[in-house]
């Protein structure tokens, strides 16, 4: 059994770069543009000062009220970014979203090739994106040759993930816009298989009927059957979690309780590091493979 525990930051392929950090914000470059955030972990002091003064888009808030987006110069609040990896090339688009997100988790392209380097030794097989966010694994593992199930709640996001398929010429995609759990439920009855799982729940939220979900209490569960749904032969499950009620020691003890079948398991924290020399750690990583 392989065993690693460490901080986990890789962006390679992706045109982006983190750039700095410090007192509760974080400088990034999404393509083109150059955004300052708010980043509750962004501690100390601010280097680059001058980058810092010329972002394209900052993002401000107020405690109890909603944010919003101020822009620069003729900056837009649409625009795309590209991925390149083994001379492959995917375009997503990104916007400015009230809630301070613009589509993509740049922190997710450790994933992202860690998905490629699986679906290619498998030459096929499926796929399964639960909480799926805009899609970008989904993408990838069907660019890679996955026939593949997303899984999504919010019907906008769904159709942004469309959006940024077609663009891609990606067709090889099953959408659903679902509450996961319903979905994983019926898959279990249907004793579907899948070669490949990925999860990214949020701390808590609703699901496309207003069911509401709670990590602390639905996610052992919802773990439960998606085990259920791994091919016994080749297969691999990735869960990352962005909640501080839901500690690394936890979801572990989670994992161990239904994964110890997988005879490679690997814990991270997921993070970023930027041109500043910062770390950002971002959440909590597992992944889980038995090939």
């Amino acid at each position: 059994m392989k065993l690693a525990d460490n901080f986990l930051s890789n962006t390679k392929g992706l045109d982006y770069e983190f750039i700095d950090a410090g007192e509760g914000r974080k400088l990034e470059r999404f393509g083109k543009y150059i955004l300052d955030r708010p980043e509750i972990e962004a501690k100390g002091g601010k280097a680059f000062k001058d980058i810092w003064e010329k972002a394209d888009h900052y993002f401000w808030e107020e405690k109890g009220k909603k944010g919003d987006w101020k822009s620069n110069g003729n900056a837009a609040s649409t625009w795309e970014i590209e991925y390149s990896a083994k001379g492959e090339d995917l375009y997503f688009k990104l916007e400015l979203s009230k809630f301070k997100h613009v589509g993509l988790f740049p922190e997710q392209v450790a994933n992202w090739q860690f998905i490629s380097k699986k679906f290619d030794v498998l030459s096929g097989g499926r796929f399964l994106n639960l909480f799926a966010y805009t899609s970008a694994a989904s993408i990838v593992a069907a660019k890679h040759g996955a026939e593949v199930v997303n899984v999504e709640a919010l019907k906008q996001l769904s159709n942004w993930s469309r959006e940024n398929a077609e663009r891609n010429g990606i067709d090889n995609i099953r959408w659903l816009v679902e509450d996961a759990r319903a979905y994983v439920n019926r898959a279990v009855r249907r004793a579907e298989k899948f070669n490949g799982i990925i999860l990214d729940p949020p701390a808590f939220g609703h699901g496309s009927k207003g069911k509401r979900w709670i990590i602390e209490r639905d996610l052992e569960l919802l773990l439960e059957s998606v085990f259920k749904l791994l091919d016994d032969d080749r297969s691999f499950l990735i869960i990352n979690t962005y909640s501080p009620k839901m500690p690394k020691s936890e979801l572990v003890a989670l994992m161990k309780r239904f994964g110890n079948k997988m005879t490679e398991k690997e814990h991270h924290i997921l993070g970023l590091e930027s041109k500043s020399e910062k770390q950002l750690e971002l959440g909590n990583l597992l992944r889980y493979s038995n090939f």
